[in-house]
């Protein structure tokens, strides 16, 4: 029996056709790789944790078994692994369906779908209750006076200073970096050349899962273009009492206690300016940060000025990688690669 995903149009979701899912992942991975996939085999796991979150754009779309909302992909071909990483089910199966969709029956603008195949049988398909026009919810209860206010502290300003204040070499492209400051206006970083060399090259990581660490420095306002952070890395440090998960690298409460003891031991005034973990795949122009990848850093490291570091490692050529650097902006659901320097020496 091979995987499908079925569909079911407007809002008494009637089941009205399938799609195969070879079909939707190709047209993802295909971009993704930069090249053809035909004859590889796709192994997916499919994870019991839920995901509710709505695709943005049109038509809507809602997965009719959100209780299984991410997967572990694996792309293999003449015995030779491809790509391996997690994904959420609305970024690789939901959103080329819309598309698709949006093609197809443009008239259309809500759909339900739901992935069948093997071991699905004993996963939920659940209809939500359709939307009743003039509901009105009203929650009855006492107000009741709060026992104590919570106000956050605002950090002052971080100081003035330039790319040339902070050593970044200039001249040295870095491939990977997009060098046009109106293209990433938030944030630019400059690490130290010792850090770069680590993470590209001296640093051991696994083959088999993602790890990662944090990403200690100091941050500033740039001088040349009001309104933007520049963060210097000057230390890369491995995370203790970390996770790692079919689904995501994991910081843990214990993980923050002991990068804290450390910078304060260091004793450099150092903040934590990011974190970083590693993608066991080559990097491709076509994706970056995995919507889980997006999810945690927007979640634990809400800074304005933090990072997110990605080193995407080869699995055939495990000393071939790529460093990259990624900020959230305000109100976007993707997290821009950011431009960065390596210093001088």
């Amino acid at each position: 029996m091979s995987a499908e995903v079925e569909l079911y149009r407007t809002d008494d979701y009637v089941r009205v056709g399938r799609v195969p899912l070879v079909r939707l992942l190709q047209s993802v991975f295909e971009t993704v790789l930069g090249e053809a996939l035909v004859g590889s085999r796709f192994e997916l796991l499919f994870l019991p944790v839920a995901d509710r979150s709505e695709l943005p754009g049109s038509p809507s779309m809602v997965n009719l078994r959100s209780s299984h909302g991410y997967v572990q992909v694996r792309i293999v071909r003449d015995g030779q692994l491809l790509y391996q990483h997690p994904h959420a089910v609305r970024e690789i199966i939901a959103r080329p369906l819309q598309r698709l969709l949006a093609e197809r029956i443009p008239a259309e603008k809500h759909w339900g779908f739901g992935v069948r195949g093997p071991g699905f049988d004993q996963v939920a398909l659940v209809r939500p209750a359709p939307e009743v026009d003039g509901r009105i919810e009203v929650t009855v209860g006492s107000r009741r006076p709060r026992a104590f206010h919570l106000e956050e502290v605002h950090d002052p300003d971080p100081p003035v200073a330039t790319l040339a204040d902070l050593g970044a070499d200039v001249s040295d492209e870095v491939p990977e970096a997009p060098k046009d400051p109106e293209a990433v206006p938030g944030v630019a970083v400059v690490v130290d050349r010792d850090v770069a060399d680590a993470l590209k090259h001296r640093t051991e990581f696994s083959a088999d899962v993602e790890e990662g660490g944090f990403l200690a420095g100091h941050v500033y306002r740039d001088a040349d273009r009001p309104g933007r952070h520049l963060v210097k890395i000057t230390a890369a440090i491995a995370g203790e009492r970390t996770g790692a998960s079919l689904l995501h690298f994991i910081f843990t409460g214990e993980s923050f206690l002991r990068i804290n003891e450390q910078l304060a031991r260091r004793g450099r005034d150092e903040r934590l300016v990011g974190w970083y973990h590693t993608h066991l795949f080559p990097a491709t122009s076509e994706i970056g940060l995995s919507s889980v990848d997006v999810e945690l850093h927007t979640t634990t490291f809400r800074r304005p000025w933090q990072v997110a570091g990605l080193v995407n490692i080869e699995r055939d050529s495990p000393d071939d990688r790529v460093l990259r650097f990624y900020h959230a902006e305000a109100g976007g659901e993707d997290m821009p690669l950011t431009s960065y320097w390596v210093t001088v020496g």
